[in-house]
């Protein structure tokens, strides 16, 4: 089956539900007119990244009458964006939600958040706690949030629930240069490539643009597929709507030629796993 992916990479207003919600529908209107199936937005791409005090202000339920808009249009299309979710505890969640058909298909709350140097997440968020693929009609999707996407253990769990693509959905900030792009770049494409490759999966890497107090987004959005080709780059430092064709054929045909699903034993794994967590080198 082919796939059209767009991957909309956006400089999302701080704090400005009103004009970044303008903003989705924008985009989410442009994939429709060039007939794309899926559109990826960033991480919080409805929020912007910074939020810190404005984070309980800016949070919202999925029901929320002011997501109606970008609702309707997943009628006509897929859609995964960023959110502070408020949660069912009236905690705020640095939340991922995926629509289809005018309904919710599933929430992915982060859960490694950083907080540290300029990283503040931990203060202001919730963990989540649970990595889910679920079932769309281009296949298996899982969901991972900017740093969870360097812990190859999630990206492992995603794996072992038999994900055909693994989402992306980054506010990664520009950190070195390297040649023409910056070296955080780098080491996202070589993750995405043994992810892909080792997985047998479709890796769609969505990553804002833009500034917010002194800390710069630098896009570099892109697909990854199981053969190791890239697709649909973005570019650096622009907003942009690219777009990746896909056939999901290349996910059997990889799982083929390379049968490491066949030769998972999860059940050694997890004896093993239990067997560390006893340890009392970790107590």
């Amino acid at each position: 089956m082919k796939v059209k992916i767009a991957l909309a990479q956006i400089n999302p207003y701080l704090g400005d539900l009103d004009k970044n919600i303008s903003k989705h529908t924008e985009f989410i209107e442009k994939a429709i007119e060039n007939k794309a199936d899926i559109v990826v937005f960033p991480e919080l791409s409805l929020t912007g990244y910074k939020l810190n005090d404005l984070t309980q202000e800016v949070a919202l339920k999925p029901c929320d009458t002011l997501l109606s808009p970008i609702f309707e249009l997943s009628k006509h299309i897929d859609i995964s964006f960023g959110l502070v979710e408020k949660g069912e505890d009236e905690i705020p969640y640095n939340s991922a939600i995926y629509l289809e058909n005018g309904k919710v298909k599933n929430i992915y709350r982060k859960i490694y958040l950083p907080t540290h140097g300029m990283f503040q997440e931990l203060r202001f968020f919730g963990r989540g706690e649970r990595v889910k693929v679920f079932d769309t009609k281009y296949g298996r999707v899982g969901v991972l949030i900017c740093r969870d996407f360097f812990h190859p253990s999630l990206a492992f769990l995603a794996y072992a629930q038999k994900a055909d693509f693994l989402f992306a959905m980054s506010n990664m900030p520009l950190r070195g240069l390297e040649g023409d792009k910056p070296g955080i770049q780098y080491m996202v494409e070589h993750t995405a490539y043994v992810y892909a490759n080792f997985f047998s999966e479709f890796v769609v890497f969505v990553n804002r643009v833009g500034f917010e107090d002194g800390m710069g987004f630098y896009g570099g959005s892109f697909v990854e597929t199981p053969f190791g080709s890239v697709l649909g780059f973005s570019g650096i430092l622009k907003e942009n709507l690219s777009f990746a064709e896909i056939e999901t054929e290349d996910i059997f045909y990889r799982r083929q030629s390379f049968p490491l699903m066949r030769e998972e034993d999860f059940y050694l794994i997890k004896r093993n796993l239990d067997s560390i967590l006893s340890s009392e080198d970790l107590k």
